[in-house]
């Protein structure tokens, strides 16, 4: 597999980045309609703008799609390049890799949330009667291009949404990251040029990740820390991913705790840190009434279902719990 790390062009500015995109394709651009208008002249090619929304992340939006492809001549020798956040990425990059069997695709992602995690590491998916990435590849785009000015005018909220994603990437491998960019935050607020070092670094480590182990056998599974509560809290709550990852990353360090994983200290450190910069550490529901999408959950396996666990603050693993505890372990979280 090409180094993902390698596919990365960290680029200073939005007018140079049609320079990257390959001349000897046609391309398309399938582009999040709320972004068109302020976006859309860095990219001159046909454009498809999508509603992103989970509601839209589905086969119909697919079909939709491959027809607005089929109607503009595309072909096995166009380029498909996906200009959105997370629903942006994944609806395209498996649209591509289904588009007459497969034609090459890239992305430029322009949340926060994209940028450190769901532009990364070839994951694709639609939703199925609202549970989250059932039908999907791996599949690696050509490239993907990082652009700090696309963050200069998301709101607070999606810049949150984000710092969820990336604090979890420094709480599985990084430390002294963790700890220097929560203590950024704290004293500069959610400011791009201060997150930026940051954003660079999360997307290098989950790269490294995903170079080590592509389809999710061993080591990559780490990358789901907070995300079995988290999708499950999205399926019942309908809140957003930022906010239900924060949430899942505080439940999955008290589970951790409950089992003798991670010291109480160490939680209470992370409570009290999302908390401090504003993030979502209280689940809006019951974690008991999140039983019944868990056990629906892609990391099930037979009676068993992977948690990904907080052993310190930089080290984390998954642990197999029992299907038949899961209420247990739920109703001690509460």
């Amino acid at each position: 597999m090409e180094s993902c790390v390698l596919n990365f062009i960290y680029c200073p500015a939005t007018n140079q980045i049609k320079a990257y995109i390959p001349e000897e394709y046609s391309v398309v651009v399938v582009i999040d309609a709320a972004i068109q208008n302020m976006y859309g002249k860095y990219f001159p090619y046909p454009q498809i703008p999508v509603v992103a929304s989970e509601e839209k992340k589905s086969f119909q939006t697919l079909e939709d799609l491959t027809i607005k492809l089929l109607d503009m001549g595309a072909d096995r020798s166009t380029f498909i390049l996906a200009v959105g956040g997370g629903i942006i990425s994944d609806l395209t990059g498996l649209l591509a890799s289904l588009y007459m069997r497969g034609v090459k695709f890239g992305y430029v992602p322009t949340t926060l949330l994209a940028q450190v995690d769901a532009a990364i590491g070839g994951k694709t998916a639609v939703n199925v009667a609202g549970y989250k990435n059932i039908l999907g590849v791996i599949n690696q785009p050509q490239f993907t291009i990082f652009c700090p000015e696309f963050l200069e005018s998301l709101p607070e909220k999606e810049l949150k949404d984000g710092a969820a994603e990336l604090l979890k990437t420094f709480i599985l491998a990084d430390r002294q990251s963790y700890f220097s960019a929560v203590d950024k935050i704290v004293e500069c607020g959610f400011g791009i040029d201060s997150l930026w070092p940051f954003i660079q670094k999360a997307s290098k480590i989950k790269a490294g990740i995903v170079e080590s182990d592509p389809y999710e056998n061993g080591e990559r599974r780490v990358l789901n820390l907070g995300h079995t509560f988290a999708h499950a809290l999205e399926k019942t709550t309908k809140i957003s991913h930022g906010e239900a990852v924060s949430v899942g990353i505080i439940l999955a360090a008290k589970l951790s705790v409950n089992l003798g994983i991670l010291k109480v200290e160490e939680k209470n450190r992370i409570e009290s840190d999302f908390k401090k910069i504003g993030l979502t550490a209280v689940s809006p529901v019951p974690p008991a009434s999140l039983a019944e999408s868990i056990i629906r959950d892609k990391k099930r396996s037979q009676d068993f279902i992977r948690f990904i666990l907080i052993e310190k603050i930089g080290k984390a693993s998954a642990y197999p719990l029992e299907i038949n505890k899961l209420e247990e372990y739920l109703n001690d979280l509460s």
